[in-house]
């Protein structure tokens, strides 16, 4: 499986209503039950990230535009990029 960062930015938070934001929710437990959302939150510069598992960067593209913040354009800005998950399971990478 690879790993991928969605980094949400330009928060537009007049579109965040309490609705959206709770279909956010539901759809970030969903990807988490499926063990597809690593880890998620927003950052204290006023974007959000997102680090899924997922076979495939189509695929990584796929999941982060099913966001309903992405349907309702709650962020201005979105990319996915691929990266190595360096851990102490995998000796952060070295061999």
């Amino acid at each position: 499986m690879a790993h991928f960062l969605v980094r949400l930015g330009d928060a537009r938070s007049e579109k965040m209503t309490p609705s959206l934001v709770q279909d956010h929710v539901a759809w970030l437990a969903g990807l988490s039950n499926a063990g597809t959302v690593i880890l998620c939150g927003p950052c204290s510069d006023g974007t959000a990230i997102l680090v899924l598992q997922c076979p495939t960067q189509e695929e990584a593209e796929r999941i982060a535009g099913s966001d309903p913040f992405a349907r309702e354009g709650a962020y201005a800005e979105r990319s996915v990029i691929g990266f190595r998950l360096a851990s102490p399971e995998n000796h952060f990478l070295l061999g």
